[in-house]
């Protein structure tokens, strides 16, 4: 690491503001300040010009408003920092930095600090007690975004505050986006030199933020507390990072790990417990083992067992047990349905359900046991609750339905994964926000859900694959993103239909397989039932394909129309591709992956017009670096290819 801190002189500008500039490692970012002000270019291109800045306190106003500029400093950081589980093994963290130290007109002290890598400008405020202050209240933040010309935008509609972030991905100009209308982050703007995404990073002890679109800006838009009002805090106010990711092409922006930079080091000194791996989730498809058959029931032993040797032959390293055929979750309460009641009590299992059996089972087939709860069931027991979750013998725990982003749900999601670590539990989120790099922090947290997913398929045709690939370009953008994949019965878009139990899926089989390497996620499902499974081609993809990586590269990328991703886990290369739309063919050059002849496995649609999307055509084939791989893709095809030296 590397790291220098200068005192500057920066000639205040006119009304006492500070003017000045900073640039990214390599040059080709670049911003402006003259706080409030502020504007963003890359490869001498405007993207961002009238941003502004501003936070409004109790007892202050807005603390930018007439704020007197006192001194300023330049960082500059080149490190690398480990990651456990994610895109890539190590993340380059190289950024420059200025603080810019201001007074408000009350005579509060405050800093505001910029931050340029290489893909991103990341912004905060950082606001100090006053001696005769008890809590800083926070009544709104004005950070605003203003898009320079007329990018194309991908955005998620909001009705309200009360949001699990599951939407559809609407396509317009920036122009044409809905005004006073919540917008979910990050929010994706394409323009015509590069692409950029708004989101936030290290969100902890504050409200989590939307957007809303007044005239031709982003203003961002917190979630409020019961009274009105957004944040309350009893010691010092450092907000989240509000960040706009930046490339040259879309696929830059999924494999970034500034997000992940941007949080504090591992809070769990003792990480060596924690393994990622793939899990069942018969919840899925209707709770059964084989395909429409709800026997036996699946809390008998019996189905349990079946599960477990399922996954112990398949190298899926959990099974979950979630809840019974009437979908009531698996601890105690006599109501029935995932809602918790007044008799729920997520320390004792259910009488019906031998858990200890089960775990027992499992054990003797090397399969650790994960589940779900209900967030709500949580709220005011959290540390009893993990104290009970770690004895019946939980390595891993889906906490559903958090449905809010203001601040008392952000700190019980902390409070949650605190308690997991303490004692041994992975975690899942799910019903909530995206991702804003707190794995880092908490690296027993394996993803989020807040994405519109194939739990859909279940009741809606919503889906889709142009949906799927427009959600890598703007939900997983943030980070992990849990999927219910593995659905092996896939069907064209003109053969759907409903079923809660033995969903379909629409795109190829093919497709399917990709997410596998496409998707960032350490943790994810292979949804679908054993005998879905069973026999099946393509099905040792999923056992065999790694969950997280040393390296990743997008090579093609469209919002919405194509994803290809190349990912390395030590020697070997998996490179996969999702597309949407009509069938096509591409070219892969192969010498950016080592002067070497390739002997690889692929894994291929049938690309015959009117063929079974779940038909699988699988070849081993050798291909020197020279050579290109050509693909021919399937209408909503994909393709899976495994390199080994």
């Amino acid at each position: 690491m590397v790291a220098i801190v200068l005192a500057l002189f920066i000639a205040p500008a006119p009304g006492g503001h500070a003017a000045s500039t900073l640039d990214s490692p390599n040059g080709r970012l670049h911003v402006e300040t003259d706080v409030p002000n502020w504007s963003v270019s890359y490869d001498g291109h405007k993207l961002f010009d009238g941003n502004r800045l501003g936070l409004i306190l109790h007892g202050d106003g807005d603390l930018l408003s007439n704020a007197k500029f006192t001194s300023a400093s330049y960082r500059n950081c080149d490190r690398k920092v480990k990651v456990l589980f994610g895109r890539a093994s190590t993340a380059v963290d190289r950024y420059n930095e200025l603080w810019l130290s201001l007074e408000g007109k009350t005579g509060r002290r405050f800093e505001i600090v910029f931050r340029c890598y290489d893909d991103a400008v990341a912004v905060r405020y950082q606001v100090s007690k006053t001696k005769d202050e008890t809590e800083i209240v926070v009544q709104d933040e004005r950070t605003i975004f203003r898009p320079a010309g007329t990018p194309t935008a991908f955005v998620q509609y909001l009705s309200s505050y009360t949001t699990s972030h599951e939407h559809a991905v609407d396509v317009t100009t920036f122009r044409e986006v809905k005004s006073d209308v919540l917008l979910d982050t990050p929010l994706t703007l394409q323009f015509p030199t590069a692409t950029a995404a708004i989101t936030e990073a290290a969100l902890r002890r504050y409200a989590g933020m939307g957007l809303h679109k007044t005239g031709d800006a982003l203003i961002s838009d917190l979630t409020p507390r019961p009274d009105g009002s957004k944040v309350v805090v009893k010691d010092h106010l450092l907000t989240p990072w509000r960040v706009i990711l930046i490339g040259d092409q879309p696929g830059r922006l999924l494999e970034s790990n500034t997000l992940y930079c941007l949080n504090e080091a591992s809070a769990i000194s003792d990480t060596r417990w924690i393994h990622p791996g793939k899990m069942t989730w018969p919840w899925w498809n209707g709770n059964v083992v084989k395909d429409g058959k709800p026997t036996p029931p699946i809390f008998s032993l019996e189905a349990q067992r079946l599960y477990i040797d399922f996954a112990a032959a398949s190298g899926i390293q959990y099974h979950s047990t979630i809840a019974n055929n009437t979908d009531t979750p698996w601890y105690h309460q006599n109501n029935q349905g995932v809602v918790p009641g007044p008799t729920t009590d997520v320390t004792r299992a259910r009488d019906d359900l031998d858990l200890q059996a089960i775990k027992l089972y499992a054990d003797s087939k090397g399969v650790r046991l994960w589940t779900w709860v209900h967030s709500r069931a949580l709220r005011g027991r959290v540390d009893e609750a993990f104290t009970a979750f770690e004895k019946m013998g939980w390595a891993g725990m889906m906490v559903d339905f958090f449905d809010h982003d203001d601040q008392d749900t952000v700190e019980l999601a902390e409070h949650i994964l605190v308690a997991a670590a303490n004692h041994h539990i992975l975690i899942h989120f799910h019903g909530i926000w995206k991702p804003t790099g707190l794995q880092r922090t908490f690296p027993n947290l394996m993803n989020h859900e807040g994405a519109l997913n194939q739990e859909y398929m279940k009741w809606s045709d919503r889906v889709t694959p142009s949906h799927t690939l427009k959600l890598l370009y703007t939900r997983m953008v943030a980070g992990p993103m849990d999927y219910h994949s593995g659905g092996f019965r896939a069907v064209r878009k003109e053969d759907f239909k409903v079923q809660f139990v033995a969903p379909l899926v629409e795109g190829t089989r093919a497709f399917m397989l990709a997410s596998y390497v496409c998707f960032d996620n350490p943790n994810p499902m292979v949804a679908d039932s054993p005998g879905a499974y069973q026999d099946q081609p393509g099905f040792e993809v999923l056992s065999e394909v790694p969950t997280y990586w040393d390296e990743t590269r997008v090579v093609l990328a469209e919002i919405g129309k194509l994803v290809v991703t190349a990912r390395r886990k030590g020697k070997e290369w998996w490179i996969a591709g999702m597309s949407a739309g009509p069938a096509r063919t591409i070219e892969l050059p192969l010498s950016a992956f080592g002067p070497m002849n390739h002997r690889a496995t692929l894994w291929l649609d049938d690309a015959t017009p009117g063929a079974d999307p779940n038909r699988i055509k699988k070849q081993n084939v050798t291909l020197g670096s020279l050579q290109n791989l050509r693909v021919d893709l399937a209408e909503d095809g994909g393709f899976v290819a495994h390199f080994r030296r």
